[in-house]
């Protein structure tokens, strides 16, 4: 491993820790107190604290050993790498770590409780590691059968609710999945802050769209050679990745050289490559 490959993983396990201090807080501030779950492993530890005092944070990196023997092997070892740290500090924090309990409403603790633990799991996502316990045995087992990791994560969590209704009731159970909900929509939030956009540019001015391109947003393009259906004309089709930001900008500059030219704007899940050329710490936060 060169010195920034080096440098990068000592960033990403840094981050890791600091969004697991988050996760900590978020339990024994919040979560733990009113006696709600979550989902995975983290989810199984709080169940069986519930019922018989066991330490949650030792718990959770004891299930983890045979998952993360298991993905070793299939998921990439700086995954695995990146993993390790977060639960290994996870389980840390959660045991030492004793702050004050913030408050008593149940509901604004399953929505405050969903909020920071999905803040600090987005963030341990971004920095390229997981949680560990479901994120990673679902993947495993759809590449094993033909289900989603969805399905899975479904399943598993719809079985640990069941078994928090039979504990807690069912009041505190469904409460249990606003505070899921809220979670994984803050998840998906942080895993689109900054989404992609690509244009796809038809015009016979293209080279000049790709000038300004250049100048004005900084950002690279790709002609695609392309001719036209109906008058079979050869034209050079520009297509850039660029940010949300910059949509608005592109399409005044596009009018400006050929008010004429066909623009399709496209949602780019992810770009990989020397699209982003910020820090680690850019790519993570946004």
């Amino acid at each position: 491993m060169n010195r920034r490959n080096l440098s990068n993983l000592l960033i990403e396990s840094i981050l890791i820790i600091g969004a697991e201090l988050l996760n900590a807080y978020a339990f024994n501030a919040l979560i733990v107190p009113a006696r709600l779950l979550t989902g995975g492993v983290v989810g199984i530890s709080l169940l069986l604290n519930q019922l018989f005092s066991l330490p949650i944070g030792l718990q959770t990196a004891i299930y983890n050993i045979p998952i993360f023997i298991l993905g070793y092997r299939m998921l990439g070892r700086r995954f695995i790498l990146l993993s390790i740290v977060g639960v290994a500090s996870f389980s840390i924090l959660t045991d030492n770590l004793k702050p004050i309990v913030l408050v008593d409403d149940i509901l604004l603790v399953a929505i405050f409780g969903g909020i920071l633990t999905g803040i600090a799991d987005g963030l341990i996502l971004r920095a390229g590691g997981s949680t560990g316990g479901f994120d990673i045995l679902g993947v495993i087992v759809s590449k094993r059968i033909s289900i989603s990791i969805g399905q899975i994560f479904l399943a598993f969590n719809g079985v640990l609710i069941m078994f928090s209704a039979l504990v807690n009731g069912p009041k505190l159970a469904m409460y249990t999945l606003i505070s899921l909900f809220v979670s994984s929509r803050v998840v998906d939030t942080l895993q689109a802050v900054t989404p992609r956009r690509v244009a796809l540019v038809v015009s016979m001015h293209s080279e000049a769209i790709a000038v300004r391109v250049l100048d004005e947003l900084g950002r690279g393009a790709t002609y695609l050679e392309g001719s036209g259906a109906f008058t079979d004309s050869q034209m050079k089709i520009l297509m850039c990745v660029i940010t949300r930001f910059e949509l608005t900008d592109l399409k005044r500059l596009v009018r400006e050289v050929d008010p004429n030219a066909f623009t399709v704007i496209l949602d780019a899940s992810d770009v990989v490559g020397r699209f982003d050329r910020h820090s680690i710490i850019q790519r993570i936060l946004g």
